[in-house]
């Protein structure tokens, strides 16, 4: 049968056994019960695999066991009609062991009847474009120096792990760690040994903390550490014991044995109860404190300190908004923008409570609001492309909110509103009040 059917192939069309054989390439024929009829030579080339070789497996043998079922899944779709053809990035081994990427397209030719009769699998070589993208996002995320996360990706996975965690109500420590006295290393031995320095003082760390937590340069000598899973006393701890490594560290070089020390400060504090700005704060104050009380020293804050006796008089009308997991709709896009808005809100009574200066607040609110208008764009094309019928009337609520906070904006900026209610509309109103109310309506179709 087999047979049968690679000679009817190569004898109905001379023209696309010659276009087959010489394509650049990888392609393959296959039955129905994955039986290889043909492959060409470019798919060899590319997997180290010769023709004889291929013909002695199936597709199926060349799956990797934990995806065989679900590629399996694809194929089954594919003969039943359910897709007309799919596509896939994967990885596998070339028959010398290195690994390759490969982007694999397979689509079914059938009878006139509908019958199906051979799978063509198209198969190109990735591996180069693969391999920049990875050293891309290395770029994107990973400190050049330290070989740790960059500041950027420090808070992205911070703040991630902050949302993650307050689900569960489970503990973490953010600490800030400070070279003591880290000019005097530079002016002293060269910024090349500055530089190690650095390097020797994330060697010590990384050997310590876990494998999931998540440590990153925030800039110069200033690195950041946020525990998951840590309480005060734990997170203490191992400050110290860090702190301690660090200073019977030795440091060799060509201009003599350097040793140094570090200052550590933190905060202890459960769930996402504030913004990721604020704890930063809190833990840089503990920060200073260890450097002004003589260095070499680690402080921990046990929760987050309330604000002073002026704040916590404003800070009355002011209502907190704090993201619950029943808030989420399902749809990756716009649940990942809530949880945005819900911290960029916080920010802005943060900045209102400390108090900050009132332009700080309305570089906030001008961010609060620009973000608020990107959402409700991308919102409403996922709702009306998703066929929410009510899309129309959705908008128009959307249009009427920017409409009253633009002029609440303005009100405040001319000193005709006060700024508690400028977060409490913005806040409270759009960001929280109209996604528990209005967007619920939508979630069933996203």
């Amino acid at each position: 049968m087999k047979d049968a059917l690679r000679k009817q192939i190569t004898s109905d069309d001379k023209f696309f056994f010659n276009a087959f054989q010489n394509a650049a390439m990888g392609m393959a024929l296959a039955d129905r019960t994955g039986q290889w009829l043909m492959v060409n030579r470019s798919l060899c080339e590319l997997t180290g695999y010769s023709e004889e070789e291929f013909y002695k497996t199936t597709f199926q043998e060349l799956i990797h066991p934990g995806n065989r079922k679900k590629e399996l899944d694809y194929i089954n779709s594919l003969l039943c009609g359910e897709l007309e053809s799919c596509q896939k990035e994967k990885s596998y081994f070339h028959r010398d062991g290195r690994k390759i990427y490969i982007q694999i397209s397979v689509s079914l030719v059938k009878e006139k009847d509908g019958s199906p009769l051979f799978f063509i699998f198209q198969i190109q070589d990735i591996t180069e474009r693969k391999l920049l993208e990875k050293e891309l996002v290395k770029q994107a995320t990973i400190d050049m120096l330290t070989g740790i996360n960059n500041r950027r990706h420090f808070f992205y996975l911070a703040e991630r792990d902050i949302l993650r965690c307050s689900r569960y109500n489970e503990p973490l420590v953010l600490l800030m760690i400070d070279i003591d006295h880290f000019k005097d290393v530079n002016d002293t031995y060269g910024h090349s040994i500055g530089d190690d320095a650095l390097k020797k003082m994330v060697e010590v760390c990384r050997s310590e903390i876990r494998a999931f937590d998540n440590f990153g340069r925030i800039g110069g000598e200033e690195f950041g550490m946020l525990l998951t899973k840590a309480d005060a006393k734990s997170g203490f701890h191992l400050a110290e014991r860090l702190r301690k490594l660090v200073e019977q560290s030795v440091l060799i070089t060509d201009k003599g044995v350097v040793k140094f020390t570090i200052s550590i400060g933190g905060v202890a504090f459960s769930g996402n109860r504030v913004s990721l700005g604020v704890l930063m704060k809190q833990a840089d104050k503990a920060l200073y404190k260890a450097k002004e009380t003589g260095r070499n020293k680690t402080i921990i804050m046990d929760g987050v300190t309330g604000p002073n006796e002026g704040s916590r008089k404003r800070e009355k009308g002011f209502v907190r908004i704090q993201w619950n997991r029943e808030y989420e709709c399902g749809n990756q896009i716009i649940d990942t923008q809530h949880k945005n808005l819900f911290q960029l809100s916080n920010e802005l009574l943060a900045a209102m409570l400390e108090p900050q200066k009132k332009t700080v607040c309305e570089q906030l609110m001008d961010e609060l609001i620009e973000e608020i208008i990107a959402h409700f764009n991308t919102e409403e094309s996922i709702i009306e492309a998703a066929g929410y019928p009510e899309f129309r009337e959705h908008r128009e609520i959307h249009k009427e909110m920017l409409a009253l906070a633009s002029d609440i904006i303005q009100g405040y900026k001319d000193d005709n509103i006060d700024p508690e209610d400028v977060f409490n509309f913005l806040a409270v109103h759009i960001v929280h009040e109209d996604m528990l109310e209005e967007d619920r309506k939508f979630f069933t179709y996203v």
